[in-house]
């Protein structure tokens, strides 16, 4: 059996059906298509990589629509057109650099992501 043929492991798939499921979640609640679903938390992951990084000496750090696009693998006129919807829509602040306007509500939609424990994610 080949790796393509090879079945996926229970809690891989448990892993793939919550990530699907809070993608549906962010796209429901706020009234989201995909791409800017995907943008609006890819946002926030690069807002938050200081914090990632450093810990509680961290801070939010503004983003660009070229880093946004290439993070989620998107063209950039296309994410530019989904990010003024984001703005228009206040979840996302394009001042010098592009923001989650509420962070915490951000993080509420992470926090339903499971956390791999196997020591490789």
């Amino acid at each position: 059996m080949n790796s393509m043929e090879r079945p996926l492991e229970p809690p891989r798939l448990q892993s793939l059906l919550s990530f699907f499921l809070v993608i549906d979640g962010v796209r429901r609640t706020l009234g989201l298509d995909i791409e800017e679903a995907l943008l609006y938390l890819g946002i926030g992951y690069l807002n938050t990589e200081r914090i990632q990084k450093l810990g509680s000496r961290g801070y939010i750090a503004a983003t660009n629509v070229s880093s946004a696009a290439d993070f989620v693998n998107l063209p950039k006129e296309t994410a530019r057109r989904k990010i003024a919807r984001l703005v228009e829509g206040g979840l996302v602040v394009n001042s010098g650099g592009i923001v989650v306007s509420d962070i915490t509500r951000w993080f509420q939609f992470i926090e339903q992501l499971p956390v791999r424990g196997d020591g490789r994610g």
